[in-house]
């Protein structure tokens, strides 16, 4: 079978993730088309707020979409948060909501129409936030795509909040003080 272009990935993987009802955004370099600058993305990500109990039930719905997985992520999946799915040699990672970060992301999602699918995706803040925590320089590079093309629309105030929060709870340091060298770079 060939494999999938990533429109179709998009639509299988948001599509069966809308069907399931269960809570979720995107947040990976698909979203900075929505907030920053467009640019080539090869995989889907979305960070799914279930319950413990319910996280078991992801795998035979996204074994019926036709997503593949490890046997041994159905073990790890619920201790490490984090897993990578397979549909036609295209990748979809999912995360697992588990912080308060990532449970404040979800009451600031926005829903969007991207590739004729309404999903829901992580705010501009929240984008940001989660591209300096990665700290890939592709990641870096879209947060200051976004600062340019938000200014002025930004809740500095709230990024300034959660980027001390997150270097204090996960010790990733870094994160205020790259927010505040994008902030000035991308200063008019």
């Amino acid at each position: 079978m060939p494999a999938a272009t990533f429109a179709e990935l998009f639509r299988r993987f948001y599509g069966l993730l809308e069907s399931l009802e269960v809570e979720y955004f995107a947040y990976g370099g698909v979203v900075v088309a929505v907030w920053g600058a467009p640019r080539e993305t090869v995989d889907v990500d979305a960070v799914v707020c279930v319950k413990d109990d319910d996280v078991e039930d992801l795998f035979p719905a996204l074994a019926r979409a036709g997503f593949s997985f490890p046997e041994e992520a159905k073990r790890a999946f619920p201790i490490d948060g984090w897993l990578r799915t397979s549909f036609r040699s295209r990748h979809a990672d999912i995360s697992l909501g588990r912080t308060p970060f990532d449970e404040s992301a979800l009451t600031r999602r926005r829903r969007v129409k991207l590739f004729g699918t309404q999903i829901w995706v992580a705010s501009a803040e929240d984008l940001v936030l989660y591209k300096l925590v990665a700290h890939r320089y592709k990641d870096l590079g879209d947060a200051e795509t976004i600062l340019v093309r938000m200014r002025g629309q930004l809740d500095l105030p709230y990024l300034r909040k959660w980027a001390d929060e997150i270097a204090r709870g996960t010790g990733k340091f870094e994160v205020p003080g790259k927010l505040e060298d994008l902030i000035q770079r991308t200063r008019p």
